[in-house]
């Protein structure tokens, strides 16, 4: 059976390192202040609004014009958006002030993993993992997994995402595109035990149980494939998964 099969990229949206200027900066009175107004731009992007949050951070940038942090800010509300050339500027920019958070390098791969620019993306990942401040491994290691499956270096992906899996077991996204990998592999009992992980941990995670349904039914088994795919149905009836999902119940269902 041929068809195609998704790939989820970890995107840490809302995951920015906590992190402490210490060089000679703005007086402290304007930094306090745009500060103020990067707190309050975190959390309009938490809610949506992101004319909003775009509005605050541009006053924190008018503020401080040096701050990693904001630019990288900026460019989430972008990310947040499908907004990528922009977002693509904003991390640019992040990369050229000084002190830089690792959640910089690993938040710009996930972009560059959007825009097929998987060998730049490994290497940012890589940069965050050099960082002995750096707290989210596992984010980064599913990263660099990611890319190398989309390269065509099944093994490699392997490897990074089990390294993932083993500093954070809980972690949806690497425990499904480990899932993917295996299918990839042919090694179908290891597919589903992933994807079945990544359910686990995410009830409701659609692409999971898609693909779930569609190794199960090339496994042969039709009555569980059934029930993932009409969980994909209840989920999200009117995506494309779902359409999908119908088109192999009806296979299922003649």
């Amino acid at each position: 059976m041929v068809r195609q099969r998704s790939m989820v990229v970890w995107c840490a949206v809302l995951i920015l390192q906590t992190h402490v200027l210490t060089s000679c900066g703005p007086p402290p009175q304007v930094r306090l202040e745009a500060d103020e107004h990067y707190h309050v731009s975190q959390q309009y992007l938490g809610s949506g609004s992101y004319l909003l949050a775009e509005q605050e951070i541009r006053k924190a940038l008018d503020l401080v014009s040096h701050d990693a942090r904001y630019f990288e800010l900026l460019a989430l509300i972008y990310q947040a958006q499908g907004r990528l050339n922009l977002a693509d500027e904003a991390y640019r920019a992040a990369l050229q002030q000084p002190d830089i958070p690792p959640s910089v390098f690993v938040n710009y791969s996930t972009v560059l993993l959007q825009r097929d620019r998987y060998d730049e993306a490994i290497g940012l990942a890589r940069r965050a993992l050099e960082n002995p401040g750096y707290d989210k491994p596992a984010v980064a290691y599913t990263n660099i997994g990611l890319a190398h499956l989309k390269k065509g270096e099944v093994r490699q992906a392997v490897e990074s995402l089990r390294t993932a899996l083993e500093y954070q077991p809980s972690l949806p996204e690497a425990h499904h595109n480990l899932g993917l990998a295996y299918a990839r592999l042919g090694e179908q009992a290891q597919a589903i035990r992933s994807f079945r992980e990544a359910i686990r941990y995410r009830s409701a995670y659609i692409e999971a149980h898609a693909e779930l349904g569609n190794v199960l039914l090339e496994a042969g088994q039709r009555d569980e494939a059934r029930i993932a795919f009409e969980r994909v149905v209840a989920l999200a009836p009117n995506s494309e998964l779902a359409v999908a999902a119908r088109r192999q119940l009806q296979r299922l269902n003649p």
